[in-house]
């Protein structure tokens, strides 16, 4: 064997065994060979003719199969469906509800219909443009969790820019159970902002949330949080002057935000058990073993049917869906019942894109896909955990478990300030910094490819990911070695370190545009007031996050700052605002507005039949983020609250109890 085969054998063992080791880089690798994992599971069981597929249980489960070279390879590959026969026997050829998305929004909604509804005979249809839950397996766990952004089959880019064409990183979870399956933060909007914006009174929306908090069944907060969740919040009680996270803001164990409170912090629960398993999130609110409930993944709804005949005066009646089938590529159509089917919208960024392809049918209303918007989210200096601290540090520090919010005086109505920190290990930091830090990329012209492209985003965050995997090996060897050499036990040099992200509402909303490749326009950064918010922000959290760690070793920090401009003195911040203004825009994935209460769909408060119905429709209600302004805090809650609220109104009303 000559020397160069012999080098080239060598770095294909060491390869392989670092793969081995590391899950993100035999996905990268998969997924950047063959557009979905499933082809490379069926090329490979296609070349083998001794081999049937059935489904995913019977290949797993069978022993035989497991024992074949094919076998151990492919079970560690496998994370989809066979795919679903086009007629279902089991399938109705009618349905009562047709659900889009199987998100917070219909989980909630789903939970209300089949515990309230009446009829003898209900045929529920939800149909989720991703895959099932249990192929999000690998960050429903909270260990994996960092591993969910930029994962092909899990997050998808949207097409997002500012008017002043500058692209904006921003994404959407495409999965069974939507972003419950990917974030676990639970907090809600103020009642006094939910009575605001859609209608009814404060005690209508604290018994709401007492209702749907009791649901998720989550422990008290304080009880699990972490030795360096609590130094968190000590320093910021100490340096940064917050006031102390209480239960007194909780219903049920989840917190609420308060209006009159300029500088708080909130504890909140997670949705994972002890052992870190995701169980009380969106999906578990559902029974989808109900006879009832008939569940379609991969399926994308790309059109309403209507009815033409024209018999319904000023308002349109929807009779129906077009489907893509994402893994074959063929149309379906499901139907509703005459006269009595709905259509429930509950798909996210999707609900006013399929409006807006409809306006004629709702008197052209205008007000569809406006009042757009998502939180600026900027990311903040990295920190090296001091060493008596480190030992403190685990795997759920990944995302702490506390808020840290205040309020900045503008003109109009005060500006919440979001802050979240993440805390670990090097390779775990690296997940987040993986696809966060795209963000710097320095063209925005190849930013504007990757939004209209996204798996070029997809393979650019996978090959990131692995260099970073490099990197961070080679890093473990030399402070291994250094250990070795002052006679420390291994691991005790390598560094843990915090960081942290500050969000905001920006000062003017988007839109949704019509046609032009399904773009949004966010109005991030178009009005100077969010200059001066960042910069205030920033400036007065500073020094509380300086507490929290060491600045890195000076080579580091001079490359961090090089690429990101990310301050560590108040002198670097004006730089660093102006330089994310222009070049680095990242959202925080809690797009909103588009089907605006009350300007698209009727907020209920007449009557409780009309909850999220249609302006112009007869049969389409939308139950999901996108029928509000986007919440000044973490999104989630309030998702899963719309959700509940219009499954509540339609069903478990006394106007709604037989329906």
């Amino acid at each position: 064997m000559s020397y160069q085969r012999f080098i080239t054998a060598a770095c294909l063992v060491w390869t392989m065994i670092h793969c081995a080791r590391n899950d993100f880089l035999v996905e990268a690798f998969v997924t950047s060979v063959f557009r979905t994992k499933q082809q490379a599971i069926g090329r490979c069981l296609n070349n083998h003719p001794t081999i049937k597929l059935g489904s995913h249980e019977e290949v797993l489960s069978d022993k035989k199969w497991r024992q074949k070279p094919q076998g151990l390879a492919m079970a560690a590959f496998w994370r989809r469906d066979a795919e679903e026969p086009l007629n279902d026997p089991e399938c109705p050829d009618l349905f009562d509800l047709i659900v889009v998305g199987s998100g917070n929004g219909a989980c909630a909604f789903l939970q209300q219909c089949l515990e309230h509804s009446n009829k003898p005979v209900l045929k529920v249809l939800v149909l989720e443009q991703g895959e099932k839950y249990f192929y999000t397996s690998d960050i429903t766990h909270q260990n994996g969790w960092s591993k969910s952004y930029s994962t092909d089959s899990i997050f998808r880019l949207h097409n997002a820019v500012t008017p002043s064409g500058i692209p904006v990183l921003s994404g959407k979870a495409c999965t069974m159970g939507g972003g419950g399956s990917i974030n676990y933060t639970m907090i809600y909007e103020s009642s006094q902002w939910l009575a605001k914006n859609i209608g009814h009174t404060v005690e209508f929306w604290d018994k709401l949330k007492e209702e749907l908090s009791v649901l998720f069944d989550r422990p008290d907060p304080f009880a699990i949080e972490t030795p360096f969740c609590k130094y968190i919040q000590e320093q910021a009680v100490t340096v940064g002057n917050y006031a102390k996270a209480t239960e007194k803001h909780m219903t049920a164990n989840i917190p609420s935000y308060q209006d009159q409170l300029r500088r708080q912090l909130y504890a909140f629960p997670t949705q994972f058990n002890e052992h870190g398993q995701r169980t009380h999130s969106g999906v578990s609110l559902v029974d989808w073993r109900d006879s009832r409930l008939t569940l379609r993944v991969n399926r994308e709804v790309r059109e309403l049917l209507f009815d033409e005949s024209g018999d319904n005066g000023d308002s349109s009646t929807c009779v129906g869906v077009k489907v893509k089938n994402n893994k074959t590529g063929d149309i379906e159509e499901y139907k509703l019942l005459d006269g009595t089917g709905k259509l429930i919208l509950c798909g996210g960024s999707a609900s006013p894109r399929l409006l807006m392809r409809s306006r004629e049918h709702f008197n052209g209303n205008t007000n569809i896909g406006k009042h757009v918007s998502d939180h600026i989210c900027m990311p903040l200096a990295l920190f090296s955990i001091r060493d008596d601290m480190k030992g403190t540090i685990g795997p759920k520090d990944i995302y702490e478990t506390t808020f840290a919010m205040s309020t900045l005086e503008t003109v109009g109505d005060p500006v919440v300030i979001n802050i979240d920190f993440f805390t670990g290990t090097l390779d775990r930091m690296s997940y987040l910094a993986s696809s966060l830090y795209l963000a710097y990329l320095p063209f925005n012209g190849f930013k504007k490819f990757l939004g209209r492209n996204p798996r070029a985003f997809t393979v650019l965050s996978n090959a990131i990911r692995v260099l970073l995997s490099v990197i961070i090996f080679v890093s473990q060897v030399l402070f291994a070695l250094w250990d070795i050499i002052r006679f420390q036990p291994i691991g005790s040099t390598e560094p843990k370190l915090t960081t942290s992200l500050v969000k905001f509402n920006p000062t003017k909303e988007g839109y949704y545009e019509d046609g032009n490749r399904d773009q949004i326009t966010l109005g991030f950064f178009e009005d100077e007031r969010d200059n001066a918010i960042a910069e205030t922000a920033i400036k007065e959290n500073l020094k509380f996050l300086q507490s929290l760690g060491l600045e890195p070793w000076g080579p580091f920090k001079w490359i961090f700052r090089f690429i990101t401009r990310i301050p560590y003195k108040e002198d670097q911040v004006s730089r660093y605002v102006e330089h994310f203004a222009a070049r680095t825009l990242l959202s925080e994935q809690h797009l909103a507005g588009g089907c605006v209460f009350g300007k698209v769909v009727d907020p209920g408060t007449r009557n409780p039949l009309e909850t999220g119905k249609v302006f112009g429709s007869t049969n389409i209600h939308v139950a999901d983020l996108s029928t509000v302004p986007l919440p000044r805090v973490s999104t989630q809650m309030t998702a899963y609250l719309i959700g509940h609220y219009v499954g509540h109104q339609l069903f478990a009303t006394t106007g709604g109890r037989n329906k």
